[in-house]
């Protein structure tokens, strides 16, 4: 009775560790097979796939940078709110020229991230708490100043033009590729992740690896909210709003653990980035209104961590 009980363990763990294994694959052909049946064949319809690209284009570009905020087992809940106070305060320097819209859209961005990185590894605060405050912090700025809604001129359209964006994603993607597989600071952000004291005691810099996750996807999402600014010609209070779990659901569906350290992989980023924007716009496409879409993403986040979460590891989330 033993033995048997033993090999019917044996076959279950063989079985969880098959689909953690291959969990981006089987959710990514799982995503286009029932929205391709939802849709009654026009998901992969040649003017959807560019929208499945619009999709990909933003959350790719940020899930890039949240790799390395995974690889040191941290957390940023703030995206959505800097992608929003970037994109506002870049509409409101519209108003005096066009010409400054990006650079203080970005600038914003790198400022906001490197308030996070500040709190997160200067003031040693939890990651969790700071980047949650943080978000209710920009996002109650960004109803302030924008009062409802600003707009931008049209011609800031100049930068929605897809040989734009596709050479924007191809950089991004090679950049962050290059330094998370083969530089240093990939490396020791994995390391940090696994154990920061060890990381610390074989002389890495664990203060400037912990900041410095927090400065790329703060610059990331400024990019995100130049061009949802050009793309929309308007900022809202909405712009940005769910953009964080857009972003960890996206890592999430590419298999990339939330313990973080050495197990987590670049290119979990960008598979799950494909599978999240095929899912928004199969979504979109059944008809499916934005609460309806949060209450999906919201039960999507708990299934994906109970399947993939690793519980013999304590403290996972800082």
């Amino acid at each position: 009775m033993n033995e048997k009980a033993a090999r019917v363990n044996v076959k279950r763990e063989e079985t969880k560790e098959f689909l953690i294994r291959n969990f981006v694959y089987i959710g990514l052909v799982l995503v286009l097979i029932l929205f391709e049946i939802m849709t009654k064949g026009r998901l992969l319809q040649k003017r959807n796939l560019m929208n499945i690209f619009n999709n990909f284009f933003l959350i790719g570009l940020s899930a890039s940078a949240f790799t390395f905020i995974i690889a040191i087992s941290e957390l940023d809940l703030s995206t959505g709110a800097i992608v929003g106070i970037s994109a506002a305060l870049g509409a409101l320097a519209g108003k005096t020229s066009v010409a400054l819209v990006v650079p203080v859209c970005i600038l914003t961005g790198l400022v906001a991230g490197s308030l996070n990185g500040f709190m997160i590894a200067k003031m040693k605060m939890a990651s969790f708490i700071a980047t949650l405050a943080t978000s209710y912090v920009l996002k109650g700025l960004t109803t302030y100043l924008l009062d409802g809604s600003v707009g931008v001129d049209i011609s800031i359209r100049v930068f929605d033009q897809n040989w734009i964006k596709i050479t924007t994603l191809i950089a991004a993607v090679i950049i962050f590729y290059f330094l998370f597989e083969h530089c240093v600071i990939g490396k020791q952000s994995r390391a940090v992740g696994a154990s920061a004291e060890a990381a610390r005691q074989s002389g890495v810099h664990v203060e400037f690896i912990r900041f410095m996750p927090y400065l790329m996807i703060g610059l990331m999402c400024g990019i995100v909210g130049a061009f949802s600014l050009a793309r929309s010609c308007t900022a809202t209070t909405s712009t940005g709003s769910g953009f964080e779990f857009d972003i960890l659901l996206a890592v999430l569906f590419g298999g990339m653990p939330l313990t973080g350290g050495w197990s987590v992989k670049y290119r979990s980023a960008i598979l799950g980035s494909v599978t999240m924007a095929v899912l928004k716009s199969g979504m979109s496409l059944c008809g499916i209104t934005g609460t309806a879409q949060q209450i999906v993403r919201g039960a999507l986040l708990i299934i994906i961590v109970a399947i993939t979460f690793d519980r013999k590891v304590v403290a996972a989330i800082k």
